[in-house]
């Protein structure tokens, strides 16, 4: 496919049910170089409820993206927080930016995580999902796979620093009051990927 690096770096892939082009949701996979920086990763669980609670009773505990309500074993249940990114240049500097936390169903959850669903054998799932709430067809979500495997080659080019200023406020992170980390000192907050617990602490305020 054509990349275009400005166009597909700015894409939104939760735009939701008032996105103006009609897309709700895109397929996503953040680049290996940003992998195990995710919040819940690096804070405790008692800090990353105190984050996520409030995000999905905001949403009524419904999906934002879909509208629908979350179960888990036939049962119903809070919906998953993702983390919602932006990639950007500041003065040609990679920046990494949590825009905000979204309250999002598993199955529009897995849609963000589009590479582990294929390791895992479930792209059939990401794809019938993008199928069902884009009312695309079958080689429109297949497209968007591939946008967002050239996106995440793209980005994965460049060191990212990861700005959580968002969250100044709800959360501290030592050593970083801006919330701001640069990318040599990502590794100090670990890696939930690899299971590496956080040379930091983040503490809620």
């Amino acid at each position: 496919m054509v990349f275009n690096a400005r166009d597909h770096i700015a894409v939104d892939t939760l735009a939701g049910r008032d996105a103006q082009d009609g897309i709700a949701i895109r397929s996503d996979l953040l680049p290996p170089t940003t992998h195990g920086s995710n919040i819940r990763g690096i804070v405790d669980r008692e800090i990353w409820d105190a984050l996520r609670i409030p995000v999905c009773a905001a949403a009524g505990n419904r999906c934002e993206i879909c509208g629908e309500r979350s179960t888990r074993n036939g049962r119903s249940s809070r919906p998953d927080c993702h983390e919602k990114w932006v990639f950007e240049f500041r003065d040609d500097r990679p920046v990494q930016r949590l825009q905000r936390l979204i309250a999002v169903c598993q199955g529009c959850h897995q849609v963000q995580h589009s590479g582990l669903a294929r390791v895992k054998g479930l792209e059939h799932e990401v794809i019938a999902r993008l199928c069902r709430i884009n009312r695309w067809s079958r080689e429109q979500s297949d497209a968007d796979l591939d946008r967002s495997s050239a996106r995440s080659s793209y980005l994965d080019q460049f060191d990212w620093d990861l700005d959580l200023s968002v969250l100044r406020g709800q959360l501290v992170l030592r050593d970083y009051p801006e919330m701001y980390v640069p990318a040599r000192d990502r590794a100090r907050l670990g890696n939930s990927f690899f299971g590496i617990p956080p040379r930091g602490e983040g503490t809620p305020r």
